[in-house]
């Protein structure tokens, strides 16, 4: 048949293309050949069968079997397809499926192409073993190969039948070791390890086991190092720098650290630059800014001595001052000039006071000037309008004494002014400033509702630790905006009860106590997260309580009181400026309080960044605080007894004259106790105290439990049967004291012994020893010393002589006690005075806790106790010999 063959012949003839009758079937079923039946034989197309070899002549051209490309590679014909699958997947070698294998090995086909490509791309692991000598150890270069995330095609496990792309191994050719870069960069392993870390460079595994970077890399290190060193050495100093430039210029033994911290450099000292000096910083300092400071302070520094000469021309003085200041009016306005230094010449001329204040005044008087001259750069002051002037110099951003020159220079020049120009100048009273007399404000103070007010913000101690432990995250970081709110919510706190003036608030010193460390605040974290206990509030606040402070300008000892309202607040604001304290500082600070100033004041900033969320009109002053606290004690015990209040208000503030206050309020009823509570400490112990306490509001203080404990624990000092019989009577004398003292206050009226608790609980009960008060108010036992009097009334302050008196006498007690030579009457009379103070340390123990007592005694209450209790009594070694 013409155009057409026999299968027979198909398969005899064409067998080398994988024709089989089989094979036949399957490509004629698949469309792949044509076929004609006639009768029972069947032929195939020529054409077709053709184009099927054509097919499979150009498969073979360009495609081998798997087990020839394998046989290739390995030398081996036999293979696991799916290990050839999966090499196929990581290379760029590419293979085909037929659905109808040409011949049994020709269904899986790899593109020749791919192979000689993948000849090209690849090399043996052995083969770069050898090549790059990387490692003594075959298997190790493999491994680190793999580490670098490198994709190693393995045939079989032999190291010549597993590979690598040769683009991979490129990094390998151009490298140098991290030790040699290290030395060439002069930097410490930690510092060059920071910095490749920075800079996001690669690091990887090289010969010797050691770690390798890219050359083109180390070049890049390099340059930054460089650029870097430049940048830093003519844009900042050191430390040390700095502080050599002060000292050659300044003088002095160190410059204010506070002063110095605004210029720190923003950012750490990349490390790839800690090498020569700067080696071990972490900060450095604005060179434009630090010999600016440095320029002013020279400026100061000769201001200074030309104050320290003889004169009372202070305007010749002001003038050489401003000379010095470079301050110079604009030649835009020379009335303003004229006039001003006019002003100024009859101010200096005509005041009154020593060389200090009329010195100060010239000071005010520098700063009035250069802000004038500021101010009126481009035009006369009496150009201004009103507003201008409201926005410019009268605002919440110039302080109050320099308006008040600036105001009384416009109020005095007005008519002059009109008279010369012929115009009529702005209305002097619609400025933003109340010209009132100095004596009337120093007498204001804060109203009970302002008051209440006050203290009901600043006791918000959730609110209040929050804003400021954010706010030290700021100071922390030296991020600008940073407003110094831990330490102004401690000096409203500190002002709140205390009768102290501003120096002595801002002198509060350090939290130095191994309390702190227990809180273990390593972290902003940490601290965020401190939940203060109100026991633990209680010692930190007592921390202090158990100090004498002294006021800043009389130097007359004072003590610390804080209200069990405040206590959790101010115990927060203490831990959390102290926190501050440990992170910020460059070197060791004696305060707590720090506005990072160069006096160390409250700026608006600060101010109105604490009461934002206050009333806004609120304005806080320390001297008005301070009056109005002093007022309220007098008012409260003036009100209480109709006496004169002037005793403890000295006591509260430190005076030797009776200039405390000359004001009286009458507090509302509804919040005299409240106030009371927070303006006098009731920190008073002991027998009697508490049985007085009883009679009036019908119970103990101190429960009868915790009496019947502490008489055990004196009982267990002195051992079940107490054989020495003076110590006996002795005992038996105290107890009939406070039997008799018990049947005393039981038989004196309620109302009389309301007014001695009222007395003094408002310390006006005074006793012959400072840290106690006396029922009588008036000694009736001259000869007895207060510790040993039934009618003394021990403060909590007196548990530090109490305290010390133990550990001495314990001391001496133990001594003497085995010396035979030393009479038993001595050794009873010491035993004797172990158990007075140990007496009233476990009534202390029953008010204040374990915990208090032990700071005071600076050892285990427990472990002391069984001191005692080990005690051998007075005539024990009397009886022995």
């Amino acid at each position: 048949m013409e155009g057409f063959k026999t299968v027979s012949n198909v398969y005899s003839n064409y067998s080398e293309y994988g024709l089989t009758v089989g094979k036949i079937k399957e490509l004629t079923n698949s469309g792949e050949l044509e076929e004609k039946v006639v009768g029972n034989r069947t032929y195939i197309s020529v054409e077709s069968l053709k184009r099927y070899i054509l097919k499979v002549e150009e498969i073979r051209s360009n495609y081998m079997p798997f087990e020839e490309f394998y046989l290739r590679v390995t030398g081996k014909g036999r293979y696991k397809l799916n290990i050839v699958k999966q090499i196929v997947e990581q290379t760029c070698l590419e293979f085909i499926i037929l659905e109808i294998p040409i011949t049994q090995s020709e269904k899986y086909l790899i593109k020749k192409s791919s192979y000689e490509q993948f000849l090209q791309d690849y090399i043996s692991i052995q083969e770069a073993f050898s090549q790059l000598k990387m490692h003594k150890d075959i298997w190790q270069f493999r491994e680190n190969l793999k580490k670098q995330g490198i994709t190693v095609v393995s045939f079989q496990n032999r190291y010549e039948l597993q590979f690598v792309k040769k683009e991979d191994l490129n990094k390998y050719e151009n490298i140098i070791s991290v030790v040699e870069a290290r030395t060439l960069l002069g930097l410490t392993e930690k510092n060059l390890s920071e910095a490749i870390k920075l800079c996001e460079i690669e690091s990887f595994w090289g010969r010797k086991s050691r770690l390798y970077i890219r050359n083109e890399d180390f070049e890049f290190l390099k340059d930054l190092q460089q650029n870097t060193l430049s940048y830093l050495k003519e844009n900042t100093y050191t430390w040390e720098e700095v502080d050599a430039l002060y000292k050659e210029n300044i003088g002095g033994k160190k410059i204010d650290d506070n002063a110095i911290k605004k210029f720190v450099a923003p950012g750490n000292i990349h490390p790839i630059v800690r090498i020569e000096k700067y080696k071990r910083k972490m900060t450095v300092y604005s060179k434009a800014g630090v010999d600016k400071y440095i320029e002013l302070l020279k400026k100061d520094k000769e201001i200074s001595r030309l104050c320290e000469i003889t004169t009372s021309d202070y305007y010749s003085l002001l003038q050489q001052i401003l000379e010095i200041d470079n301050v110079c009016f604009s030649n835009n306005v020379s009335l303003t000039k004229e006039l001003w230094f006019q002003f100024v010449r009859w101010k200096l001329k005509n005041m009154q006071g020593n060389r200090e204040t009329s010195l100060h005044r010239v000071s005010g008087f520098r700063y009035t000037t250069k802000l004038l001259a500021e101010f009126t750069a481009t035009k006369e002051i009496y150009e201004f309008s009103v507003n201008e002037l409201n926005l410019g110099i009268f605002n919440n951003n110039i302080p109050k004494k320099y308006q008040k020159e600036i105001f009384s220079f416009l109020y005095n020049i007005k008519q002059t002014v009109e008279q010369k120009t012929g115009k009529k100048l702005f209305n002097v009273s619609k400025l933003n400033f109340k010209y009132e007399n100095t004596n009337k404000q120093e007498k204001e103070i804060y109203s009970v509702d302002e008051y209440l007010a006050l203290y009901n913000y600043v006791s918000d101690f959730e609110s209040h630790r929050l804003l400021a432990i954010s706010d030290v995250e700021k100071g922390l970081n030296n991020k600008k905006g940073y407003k110094k709110y831990d330490s102004f919510w401690l000096y409203v706190l500190l002002h709140m009860s205390n009768g102290w003036r501003n120096g002595t608030v801002l002198e509060f010193p350090r939290f130095h106590n191994p309390i702190f460390d227990k809180l273990n605040l390593n972290s902003l974290e940490s601290l965020e997260n401190l939940q203060l206990t109100y026991n633990e509030a209680e010692q930190i606040v007592k921390y202090y309580q158990m100090q004498w402070f002294e006021h800043n300008k009389t130097k007359e000892k004072a003590t610390f009181y804080c209200s069990s309202v405040l206590t959790l607040p101010m115990a927060y604001a203490i831990v959390i400026c102290e926190f501050r304290c440990r992170k910020l500082h460059l070197h060791n600070e004696n305060n707590l309080i720090h506005f990072y100033n160069s006096r160390n004041n409250v700026t608006p900033t600060i101010h109105d960044g604490f009461f934002k969320n206050h009333n806004s009109e609120f304005k806080f002053e320390s001297r008005k605080m301070n009056r109005t606290v002093l007022t309220y004690t007098s008012s409260i015990i003036e009100s209480t007894f109709n006496g004169d209040p002037i005793e403890i208000a000295r006591h509260l503030r430190g005076h030797t004259t009776s200039e405390t206050t000359n004001i009286y309020i009458q507090l509302p009823q509804e919040h005299l106790d409240f106030i009371s509570e927070q303006l006098f400490d009731t920190g008073y112990f002991g027998f009697i105290y508490n049985q007085v306490n009883h009679l009036l509001i019908g119970e103990n203080p101190t429960n009868r439990i915790e009496q019947t404990k502490a008489s055990n624990e004196l009982k267990e000092m002195l051992g079940d049967v107490v054989k020495l019989e003076d110590t006996t009577s002795y005992l038996k004398q105290l107890s009939q004291e406070r039997d008799d003292l018990g049947k005393y206050l039981e038989e004196m009226p309620k109302e009389e012994l309301k007014n001695r608790l009222n007395l003094i609980n408002l310390g006006l009960s005074p006793a012959k020893e400072e840290t106690y008060q006396c029922f009588f108010s008036s000694c009736i036992a001259k000869k007895i010393d207060c510790n040993k009097c039934p009618f003394s009334i021990p403060h909590f302050y007196s548990l530090n002589s109490i305290s010390k008196r133990i550990k001495r006498t314990l001391k001496s007690y133990q001594e003497i006690v085995c010396n035979q030579e030393i009479p038993v009457g001595e050794k009873i009379r010491l035993y004797n005075l172990l158990i007075i103070d140990y007496k009233s340390i476990m009534e202390a123990k029953q008010k204040f806790g374990n915990e208090i007592v032990e700071m005071f005694i600076d050892s285990d209450l427990n472990e002391f106790s069984r001191l005692l209790v080990e005690l051998p009594d007075p005539q024990y070694f009397e009886n022995i010999y």
